[in-house]
């Protein structure tokens, strides 16, 4: 793929926009994809992938460089949630966000406050700036109040 391809694959407002392979299925996880829109919307984000899970994601804002270079990637700046597994309404939620190292203690007790349960906290890159710091949260119920609860949590720690 040529840079040209890359740039109009991922469109002109530099977000990328999910494959529409996937928007042709009625369910997927238990999760159906306009239950996955409606999860994307709570968080202001896309839907990422349909299959095998239900995944929404938004990017931070964060003015990050890997290796002296810009990132705007979605695997260096996310906000992701999963959802899967539907068993009469509760579903397997799983979140991931990207923290500056400041704003790791303001998540871990929002989400902590909610209910949820924070499972890990780590680095992902080397010789990146400021240093980013990603941290990981689950619990098993409603997926659409583990998505207000995940972006409140994130609002309230001050990420958006």
């Amino acid at each position: 793929m040529g840079t040209n391809d890359f740039h109009h694959e991922m469109g002109s407002s530099r977000v990328w926009h999910p494959a529409s392979r996937n928007s042709s299925r009625n369910s997927v996880g238990g999760v159906n994809t306009s239950t996955c829109q409606q999860l994307a919307d709570i968080i202001g984000g896309v839907v990422i992938a349909s299959t095998p899970a239900c995944v929404v994601q938004r990017l931070r804002n964060i003015n990050a460089t890997i290796l002296g270079r810009r990132t705007e990637s979605p695997l260096a700046l996310p906000f992701a949630l999963s959802f899967e597994d539907n068993v009469r309404g509760r579903t397997l939620n799983l979140g991931e966000t990207v923290l500056l190292q400041k704003e790791a203690n303001a998540l871990m007790s929002a989400l902590q406050r909610r209910g949820l349960i924070v499972t890990a906290f780590h680095n992902h890159w080397l010789f990146e700036k400021p240093r980013l710091m990603y941290m990981h949260w689950e619990n098993v119920g409603d997926p659409f109040e583990f998505a207000r609860n995940s972006f409140e949590a994130a609002k309230e720690a001050g990420l958006f």
